[in-house]
């Protein structure tokens, strides 16, 4: 897998989790359940919070992966190193 990642020939952001079709299909009712009750310029402002929402998580994601990679070399050091 090292070989591959350096070569460029795997791409962490290419591996996807599974869905949860559930919790999406949750999300969607409850997000047009909702809209319902607001008005047009409401609902505008719904979706960019949603917007800036979800581009947060993309970020969090990112410095998360980037942290955890980090503490994972670090914990190979410190078996390489014993």
């Amino acid at each position: 897998m090292l070989k591959e990642l350096y070569h460029g020939e795997i791409s962490p952001s290419e591996r996807k989790a599974e869905p949860d079709d559930r919790l999406t299909q949750k999300w969607l009712k409850l997000s047009a359940e909702f809209e319902k009750t607001l008005t047009q310029e409401q609902v505008e402002t719904y979706h960019k919070l949603s917007d800036i929402q979800g581009e947060n998580a993309v970020r969090d994601n990112e410095v998360l992966y980037i942290q955890e990679f980090k503490d994972g070399a670090l914990l190979m050091m410190e078996i390489l190193s014993k």
